[in-house]
C-alpha cells in the first residue's frame, strides 16, 4: 500500500521521500514490504525488501534489501547487500558489505568485501578487504 493511503502512518513516514512503496502498518509496527527508500528519517519497524539509496536509519529490522548509502545508527541487520555508507552501531546478523565505514557494533557472520572498520566485535564471516583500525576478532 502507498503510504499515503495508510491509516494513522507517522510523521517521519508521511515526511520520507519515497518510491512505488509497498507498506503495511500492523499492531502500530511500520513493516516495509518493498520499492524505493530515497531519503528521510527511518525512525523504527521492519523492512522486508526494497533499495534503501539515503538517508538515516534510527532504529528497527533489516531483513533484506540493498543499501546503497546513508547512516545506521541502530538496529538489527539480518540479511542483504550493503554498499556505501556509515554504520554507528547495532547488530549484523548476515549479509553481505561492500563498501562504507564501520564506527561500532556486533557482526555476527557474512562477506566483508572492502570498507574502514573502526571499532566492535566480529564474531564470524569472511573478511575479503579494508582497513581494520580497532577492535575484537
Amino acid at each position: 500500500m502507498k503510504i499515503s493511503e495508510l491509516k494513522d502512518a507517522p510523521e517521519w513516514l508521511l515526511n520520507a521521500k519515497v518510491e512505488n512503496e509497498d507498506v503495511e502498518i500492523i499492531d502500530g509496527i511500520v513493516i516495509w514490504k518493498s520499492g524505493t527508500w530515497v531519503d528521510g528519517a527511518w525512525k523504527d519497524g521492519i523492512w522486508k525488501a526494497g533499495t534503501w539509496f539515503d538517508g538515516c536509519w534510527q532504529n528497527g529490522t533489516w531483513c533484506d534489501g540493498l543499501w546503497d548509502n546513508g547512516v545506521w545508527k541502530k538496529g538489527i541487520w539480518k540479511n542483504g547487500k550493503w554498499n556505501n555508507g556509515v554504520w554507528m552501531d547495532g547488530s549484523w546478523v548476515d549479509g553481505k558489505w561492500i563498501n562504507g565505514w564501520w564506527i561500532n557494533g556486533t557482526w555476527g557472520n557474512g562477506i566483508w568485501c572492502d570498507g574502514l572498520w573502526n571499532n566492535g566485535v566480529w564474531r564470524k564471516g569472511i573478511w575479503a578487504n579494508g582497513k581494520w583500525n580497532n577492535g575484537v576478532w
